[in-house]
Order: structure tokens, then sequence, then C-alpha cells
């Protein structure tokens, strides 16, 4: 039961920080589609490469409940949200590997139980 209830709070953590992010990846392309219209220069396509993020997230938010351990790597992409929206995936990313961490020790917990 506590191996089940591990893996659900690993999901729902990372399906939150994945809305998260895409709330940010809409609002910092938003904006710089604004900049741009403006006259400000600004790369286009870390919208596609945001989007990619969050599919991969969600991917790993839901593969924690069939495999840990997957889901915990999928959920790693949470570190590749610095490199898109910079400093702003302080708010989306922290829940990302909240999410690995907790399916990890699932994981590592579960094999000690086999094992045992």
């Amino acid at each position: 039961m506590m191996q089940f209830t591990m893996r659900t709070l690993a999901m729902i953590t990372g399906l939150f920080g994945t809305v998260i992010a895409f709330l940010i990846n809409i609002l910092y392309s938003t904006f710089h589609v604004l900049a741009r219209v403006t006259g400000i220069t600004a790369n286009q396509s870390h919208f596609f490469f945001g989007l990619l993020v969050v599919l991969i997230g969600f991917i790993g938010s839901l593969a924690v409940l069939l495999t840990p351990i997957v889901g915990g790597v999928l959920l790693l992409a949470g570190i590749a949200f610095f490199f898109i929206v910079g400093w702003w995936a302080l708010l989306a990313s922290p829940f990302l590997l909240i999410a690995a961490a907790l399916a990890y020790r699932h994981s590592r917990g579960q094999q000690r139980v086999t094992s045992g």
C-alpha cells in the first residue's frame, strides 16, 4: 500500500509540475513573440523545445505508475527546462525533480522488499 501511495504521489507531483511548465512555456513564448513584434530579436524555437520537455514530463508522470525508474528518468527533463526558459524554470522544475526523486525512492524500496 505504501508503494502505491508513493507512485501516486510522484505522478501527481509530476503532473502538477508539467502543468506549471506548460503555462510558463506559453507565457515565455508569448512575451518573446511580443518582443519580436516590437523589433527585439528573439529565438523562436524555444516554444517547441519547451513543449517537448512538457510532453516528456507528462509521459514520465504517467509512466511512474507502471515503471517508476523509467518515469523518474523521464521526469529529469525538468533540468532541460532551465535551458529553455532560464530561471523561470524554478517555478516548475522542482516539482518534476521531486517527482523523479519519489519515483527513484519507490523503485529502490521495491528492490529491497523483493530481494530481502
